[in-house]
């Protein structure tokens, strides 16, 4: 499985893609990890503990996404989730995750998940295609064969989208 997060992003990035589910709270730990922060918040105290957690502690674990929403109230008090800027940073990390699921790397109820998130933030954005009629009937139970539907709706949301079908095919 290749990772979501490559520690370059920028927290608000981050926190968009824990937003519409396309990570969790362990990836956001893995980023802090490896993520080389500027001056501006290399010493906040919120990405200090983002840098110390312990992903297998789950109190701690269950820390992190409030973590990342004070370290960005703070260090950056003109982020706006409704914001056409963040809509874009949602888009793009959706698209990632859905070229991660054609990849093999995550599971159809990972996919399908994403959906609700983003039409609720989002209200419907027409970036998000028929995924939702796509994910009637999937559950923790559907495998990838039985979801053969989801892979095609998710070929034309990237294709719709502009993405490159470069990725392979499995």
């Amino acid at each position: 499985m290749t990772a979501f997060l490559e520690g370059n992003e920028d927290p608000r990035t981050v926190l968009v893609a824990r937003e519409i589910g396309a990570i969790f709270d362990a990836d956001i730990v893995g980023w802090a990890g490896v993520h080389t922060a500027p001056p501006d918040y290399a010493d906040d105290p919120d990405y200090l503990q983002l840098v110390r957690c312990n992903p297998r502690n789950a109190l701690a674990l269950g820390k992190v996404h409030g973590l990342l929403k004070s370290l960005i109230e703070r260090r950056f008090p003109d982020f706006n989730e409704k914001s056409l800027e963040t809509g874009e940073i949602a888009r793009k990390s959706f698209l990632r995750r859905l070229r991660a699921y054609l990849q093999g790397d995550i599971e159809p109820i990972q996919v399908c998940r994403m959906a609700s998130l983003i039409e609720q933030t989002y209200e419907y954005p027409h970036w998000l295609g028929d995924l939702y009629n796509a994910c009637d009937w999937v559950d923790e139970r559907t495998t990838r064969e039985q979801a053969s539907h989801l892979r095609d709706a998710i070929e034309q949301i990237l294709a719709d989208n502009g993405e490159s079908q470069a990725y392979g095919s499995k």
